[in-house]
């Protein structure tokens, strides 16, 4: 079960671990589960910066309400579709 972890945030940038069930185990590294989620967040437009099982939120200072809306409903749609 895929689930967040430790969510870390400076500024705009925000660091999200990625965990295995309610425990929080790592996952197995040959999952490349951050990748993967990264991959299908891409195809829905948008970028984030996988980096082992972390994803990096990475906006530019005038993104737009709207726009994060948008960052985190695609995320989260990538997120899903990686279950």
């Amino acid at each position: 079960e895929l689930r967040a972890g430790e969510i870390r945030r400076l500024g705009m940038v925000t660091a999200v671990e990625l965990v295995d069930g309610p425990g929080g185990k790592a996952f197995d590294r040959s999952c490349r589960v951050g990748h993967a989620v990264y991959r299908r967040a891409l195809e829905r437009g948008v970028l984030l910066r996988p980096l082992g099982d972390v994803l990096y939120f990475m906006p530019p200072y005038v993104i737009s309400d709207d726009e994060v809306l948008f960052m985190a409903g695609r995320a989260g749609e990538a997120l899903e579709a990686t279950l």
